[in-house]
């Protein structure tokens, strides 16, 4: 594998996302872009280093970028350093930016974005606000988004709100919710973005936060092929039933719907962020390498 080389992408609004190219790969396979969860980091795109996803998709010559989005990671300043930010900035600025800086820097090579959970979501939303902007294929890993729209159990759906609730209360308590000191993740929330995300639950509305841009209905413009991967062991934060809904107005001809079960993997189901750091997902990475060289 090559040596990894840093990248700093600036986003239409200021801000500098900082990432790097773990494998150049050759001008004749895509470009693949990670794109991290909502509580983590870059670094859970290729866990362990050299064993984890973004190693298992260099193997395959793939060139391979893992950015960390703004807030999280080497994209700073924090949510705890007093940075503030919403999930419209993912949609309409960070990802925007990044497709756009790796199709200046890699001229004529297929862009796919590999998203986990916030970078699989945000970026389907993204490509139907933008189709011009959006990568060539996303591959969504556990991606959904929580409106009850997209939740058809009632019980989970109870779980979630009491689950939004308490994300809220401590965010409007501490100005950022605290996923390290929780142990819910390692990177914190901004307080905007938690509200923003109450609001989409609390009205069942998938959309901007000043109301002009509906993020469901962008996902029926989605034109690109989209790869789906849920697990049966993701039980509440991407269970497969509400993916599916999430994924609901995209082209059928366009998406391919994958769920894992245990004895798809000889183990256990992989939890939410088990998709991408459990080792024992490596049969789901290298079934996601095979459905992207298909797609050149």
């Amino acid at each position: 594998m090559n040596s990894a080389r840093s990248i700093a992408v600036k986003t239409s609004d200021g801000w500098i996302l900082r990432g790097e190219v773990i494998h150049e790969g050759t001008h004749l396979q895509p470009v693949v872009v990670l794109l991290h969860a909502m509580m983590a980091s870059r670094k859970t795109m290729d866990r362990p280093r050299g064993k984890g996803l973004g190693s298992v998709l260099a193997e395959r010559n793939f060139c391979v970028v893992t950015m960390d989005l703004r807030g999280h990671g080497e994209s700073g300043p924090s949510a705890q350093e007093g940075a503030r930010f919403t999930y419209d900035d993912y949609v309409l600025h960070d990802i925007p930016a990044i497709v756009t800086f790796v199709r200046e820097h890699f001229p004529g090579r297929r862009v796919v974005v590999v998203g986990h959970s916030l970078g699989a979501h945000a970026a389907l939303a993204g490509s139907g606000v933008f189709p011009d902007k959006s990568p060539d294929a996303v591959v969504s890993i556990a991606g959904n988004m929580w409106i009850p729209a997209f939740e058809p159990n009632a019980l989970r759906k109870a779980k979630k709100t009491a689950y939004l609730l308490a994300f809220s209360s401590i965010a409007e308590t501490w100005g950022y919710f605290d996923a390290r000191g929780l142990r819910m993740g390692t990177d914190a929330v901004a307080l905007p973005y938690v509200r923003q995300f109450w609001r989409m639950w609390s009205t069942n509305r998938y959309g901007s936060e000043d109301g002009t841009i509906d993020y469901r209905a962008a996902l029926e413009r989605v034109a690109i092929p989209v790869l789906s991967v849920a697990s049966d062991g993701d039980e509440l934060l991407a269970h497969p039933e509400s993916v599916e809904l999430f994924l609901a107005g995209i082209a059928g001809r366009l998406k391919t719907l994958w769920v894992y079960g245990g004895r798809d993997i000889g183990g256990a189901a992989p939890d939410h962020m088990g998709l991408v750091t459990n080792s024992n997902s490596r049969k789901i990475w290298v079934d996601i390498a095979d459905w992207i060289e298909r797609l050149t």
